[in-house]
């Protein structure tokens, strides 16, 4: 197995605040310590990288990982086809975050209030108890039809992201190497978890999801009503086994990668162009595909929809 570390692009601002490094013995102990680095007077994290050399190697790591009711983390994970920075789709457009707030704001509200034409708005079990369960379920709703929004996509099934690093039916980046992401998010070390699953949680629902203190990992519940087939995004959900990571209004721009509140928790594989064909060849079902992105007879009008709408941005 070939292990390397890399440095995040961006300091830990908190520790740097907190450590004052100094030479010596003392020093070393108490980057160690943090996992951090110094370079150039600035503190780094120390991510873990690793570069199988093939699909047995890959099939090691996913073993290594935790997945138990026991374990101290909840493993995610995001596959890539590219290496490209983790953000959410809302920011490609490159506006001011002013502006992107503006228009998910406008976007929010016309979803709620059925402004948009061919999208059936399912409704939240929980809508007429706190204030904004239904602007959550929307935008959960939202993210699984391919709308912009501020989500990025996670999932806790380790073949799925397999599946969206390898996923490249135009051969674009078949000569580039992927990334699996891995995000091992605390149970009980701080506060990185929204767990709608858990009524306890059911409190943040009367907070705006636009309106976040920091960045979080949200897990939630797929609804099965008695027309659920008619709502692809639940279901694409639920196929999906889908968690999203959602940033504050402040930092919606930072790659999650650089994002101080998490990026201790970040590792990741290097998916070679070499392992993405033995992994399509020899690992994933040839039918994962229509499985995971599920359409229904409206899709098509619905994904046309979008390119319309997000033109806002």
């Amino acid at each position: 197995m070939n292990y390397t570390t890399i440095l995040s692009n961006k300091p830990l601002s908190l520790l740097n605040q907190r450590v004052s490094i100094k030479s010596g013995i003392l020093a070393n102990l108490v980057l160690k310590h943090f996992n951090l680095k110094l370079k150039n007077n600035v503190i780094y994290n120390i991510m873990k990288t690793y570069k199988p050399k093939n699909l047995q190697e890959l099939l090691d790591i996913k073993s290594s990982i935790r997945i138990d009711g026991y374990s101290p983390y909840l493993s995610n994970f995001r596959g890539q086809i590219y290496d490209w920075n983790i953000k959410p789709n809302i920011t490609r457009n490159k506006l001011s975050n002013e502006k992107i707030l503006n228009s998910e704001k406008k976007f929010l509200n016309d979803f709620k209030n059925k402004l948009i034409p061919e999208i059936p708005i399912l409704k939240h079990f929980q809508n007429e108890n706190y204030k904004y369960a239904q602007d959550w379920h929307n935008l959960f709703q939202a993210q699984h039809l391919g709308f912009y929004t501020r989500l990025t996509d996670w999932t806790q099934d380790f073949d799925t992201g397999l599946f969206f690093a390898t996923l490249d039916n135009k051969k674009e980046y078949k000569d580039k190497s992927g990334v699996l992401w891995i995000f091992k998010c605390p149970y009980y070390e701080g506060d990185y978890l929204i767990n709608f699953n858990q009524q306890e949680n059911f409190k943040y629902f009367d907070i705006h999801p636009l309106e976040l203190d920091k960045t979080y990992l949200i897990k939630h519940y797929s609804q099965f009503s008695s027309d659920f087939m008619d709502y692809v995004g639940e279901i694409r959900s639920f196929r999906q086994n889908g968690n999203f990571i959602i940033p504050n209004s402040k930092y919606i721009q930072t790659p999650i990668e650089e994002d101080s509140t998490i990026n201790k928790f970040l590792e990741k594989i290097i998916i070679t162009p070499t392992l993405k064909r033995e992994i399509s060849e020899n690992h994933l079902s040839k039918s994962l595909e229509e499985y995971l992105l599920f359409n229904s007879k409206n899709n098509n009008k619905q994904l046309k929809m979008k390119e319309i709408l997000n033109i806002r941005n």
